[in-house]
């Protein structure tokens, strides 16, 4: 097989954060020996089939053996199904070890391997290690697909134990880049990203979830623009939210936005797209609030408030985050707007209580203060 060395603008190691039920954790790939040649590397919607095992040998072994799988081992097409492994909250790799399986690109089934697989070709192979990533000293344990518990402590950042794997693309399946999907398919993969994060959300998966809603939110964006009954104009160009980051990241070319306002079968209905867009936030908000990500959370919220004003979730949300920052008079407002979209509200009435409690202990110690300065 003809091979050449890696570019010297190509990185040979490169590093990120990865998202697991368990928490966050530092991934780090480095490319084993050549990289193969051609230009089909894994995008959306690719099917590949992967091996990846604890690295227990030498790199020579490992290196011997998976050349001789994958000569022996039947290529992936387009009309297999990604594989089926339930996701678990004790585990780091969603994924089986030591077995071939199927992964589709972009679902985030184990967002690690889907890390490792950008940018290589059929027939390579890398290493990675992985380990838990804390902002404050805690000690994290999870276990790896098969079981066996990985355990570190962790100071301000990475962990001083790692774990290193192997990861084997056997081969794939043509995808595509999010810009060459049309308005249709594009808004397919939101509601997808939607569904899943709803799913790992009532199972308690809430790293799992967020970064559903994550995938479905940068992916809305795109959508700026490309929405029926949106017509192009120096307001509409900014985003359906008049969000100046989201414009930011939101190409905006005139003929693209009149090719999708003609065709009705891949373009979105505006009004669905600003309901699941502020749905999606909403989403968002609860679970960076259930992981003490506050202000986030605030931030998704308000955003979820100015797509539906009429969202007494998002209000709620908003009022919540508001609260645990000690921005009382925000939160204050944001549960009374609950109460005057819905005025039999208990849990609004309740929280509302709650804040203006909050904020009488607080003026009260405020007047004490004063007091003891003046006098």
């Amino acid at each position: 097989m003809t091979t050449f060395q890696v570019p010297d603008h190509f990185p040979a190691e490169t590093s990120w954060i990865s998202a697991c039920p368990g928490g966050l954790w530092e991934v780090r790939r480095r490319w084993i020996r050549e990289r193969q040649r051609g230009d089909s590397t894994p995008m959306m919607g690719s099917l590949c089939k992967v091996k990846v095992r604890r690295k227990t040998v030498t790199g020579e072994n490992t290196l011997h053996t998976a050349s001789q799988e994958l000569e022996s081992t039947a290529s992936v097409d387009s009309s297999e199904q990604a594989s089926s492994y339930p996701r678990s909250q004790d585990s780091v790799l969603q994924v089986q070890l030591d077995e071939w399986f199927v992964l589709r690109m972009g679902e985030g089934q184990c967002d690690i391997t889907e890390g490792c697989l950008e940018g290589m070709r059929a027939g390579e192979m890398c290493e990675f290690t992985i380990s838990a990533w804390n902002t404050k000293n805690s000690k994290a344990a999870c276990s790896d697909a098969n079981g066996t518990q990985i355990e570190n402590t962790t100071g301000q950042g990475l962990s001083q134990q790692a774990d290193c794997f192997t990861l084997q693309l056997h081969s794939l399946t043509p995808g595509q880049e999010s810009w060459q999907m049309t308005p249709g398919e594009k808004w397919a993969w939101v509601l997808s990203h939607k569904q899943r994060g709803g799913q790992r959300f009532g199972k308690g998966d809430i790293w799992g979830a967020a970064d559903c809603y994550c995938r479905a939110v940068k992916l809305a964006i795109t959508l700026n623009g490309q929405t029926r009954g949106n017509p192009i104009d120096e307001t509409s160009k900014g985003g359906v939210d008049g969000d100046d980051n989201d414009a930011a990241l939101t190409p905006c070319f005139d003929k693209e936005n009149e090719l999708a306002e003609s065709a009705d079968d891949s373009s979105i209905p505006t009004e669905e797209y600003k309901t699941v867009k502020a749905e999606l936030h909403c989403n968002l908000s609860l679970c960076q609030l259930k992981l003490g990500q506050l202000v986030k959370s605030r931030d998704s919220s308000i955003k979820a408030t100015e797509l539906n004003p009429k969202s007494t979730k998002a209000w709620y949300r908003l009022g919540q985050a508001c609260m645990q920052l000690g921005e009382l008079e925000e939160s204050r407002m944001a549960f009374g707007k609950i109460l005057e979209l819905q005025p039999d509200s208990a849990s609004a009435r309740a929280a509302l209580k709650q804040v203006n409690s909050q904020l009488k202990d607080l003026n009260s110690k405020l007047g004490q203060r004063l007091s003891k300065m003046f006098n």
